[in-house]
């Protein structure tokens, strides 16, 4: 269906903007066990591509973007 996609790339250094693909993959494997399901792309794997659907609530947005913030908090713990 319609909806919008957005992408997250995620780096391990904004400075040198080295790929942190591993972060990516332990992302998308952190928010598939909370029930959210992400998509990891883009040469290096490094890119989170998220797609919402139009009749998306906000209750839905909310619960996802909660699921997404716990799981960048947690691997950024891990991989420092």
């Amino acid at each position: 269906g319609k909806g919008p996609m957005l992408a997250l790339e995620l780096v391990k250094d904004r400075e040198t903007k080295e790929p942190a693909a591993d972060e990516a993959k332990a992302l998308v494997k952190f928010c598939y066990e909370k029930g959210l399901i992400l998509l990891s792309c883009g040469n290096s794997g490094n890119v989170i591509r998220t797609l919402m659907p139009l009749v998306i609530t906000d209750e839905q947005l909310e619960r996802g973007l909660s699921i997404m913030e716990d799981g960048l908090t947690e691997i950024s713990t891990q991989h420092l």
